[in-house]
């Protein structure tokens, strides 16, 4: 890929589509060091998957403006790039909800297919498939404005109890009489002056599971459909 020789200023989509992949990168990496982590680790992991996710969106989102010379709104295709969400014109700036990029970088592909199969030269499959939608869905939901992995407080007290990996039980849920063979309790128990069990924590090892999930699905699908748009829209820049 020439462009990843080049000053990201001279990149043409701005560098959006460089750095969704070095930040990817750095989330794997992280999650390579970390093979089983214990305390707060995934935060940062899902934090910068996250934002892989919201970059690749907006790469696409200016490479097929600029290729198909679409206009931001009154502005030329090569002027500051936007996004449409509800008939009104955001710049990328102010725009951090994966949901709407998700949203408005469907709808290019969607409303361009033919202009942009026929400009293929390997014929690829445009095809939006049905569980990226999905899984931009559960990541919205669960992280609307890119502050959930950030901040160990959001506006969601509820939501923000999910990130800890230990996670306060009532005495007598520590001992699960479903608890399959084989399976370790963990958990911190906090006593009083006389020796009284007063607080239990005990380590869940689902935390973030199901948004990891999601995340890394997206961020590895989002990939695949930059790599193509670089390769068959922007001939490698």
């Amino acid at each position: 890929m020439l462009y990843l020789m080049m000053p990201l200023e001279k990149h043409y989509d701005n560098g959006f589509g460089a750095t969704a992949e070095a930040f990817l990168a750095a989330a794997l990496t992280l999650r390579e060091k970390t093979k089983s982590p214990l305390l707060f680790e995934l935060l940062p992991q899902n934090y910068l998957l996250r934002h892989a996710i919201e970059l690749f969106l907006k790469s696409g989102i200016v490479i097929i403006h600029r290729k198909l010379k679409i206009p931001f709104d009154d502005k030329p295709h090569n002027s500051q790039p936007m996004v449409r969400i509800d008939d009104k014109w955001e710049p990328f700036f102010r725009v951090h909800s994966i949901a709407d990029l998700y949203a408005y970088w469907k709808s290019l592909i969607v409303a361009n297919a033919e202009t942009l199969k026929n400009l293929c030269k390997y014929t690829p499959d445009w095809t939006i498939a049905a569980e990226l939608g999905e899984w931009i869905a559960f990541i919205e939901k669960t992280d609307p404005n890119s502050t959930y992995y950030r901040y160990p407080a959001s506006r969601d007290a509820m939501e923000d109890k999910k990130k800890s990996p230990f996670k306060e039980v009532a005495q007598e849920d520590l001992f699960p009489k479903d608890l399959p063979e084989g399976k370790y309790i963990k958990a911190f128990l906090v006593e009083n002056a006389k020796g009284d069990v007063v607080n239990a924590y005990m380590l869940d090892d689902n935390t973030e599971k199901e948004a990891t999930d999601a995340l890394l699905k997206a961020a590895d699908t989002l990939n695949n459909y930059h790599a193509m748009m670089r390769i068959e829209l922007t001939e490698g820049w």
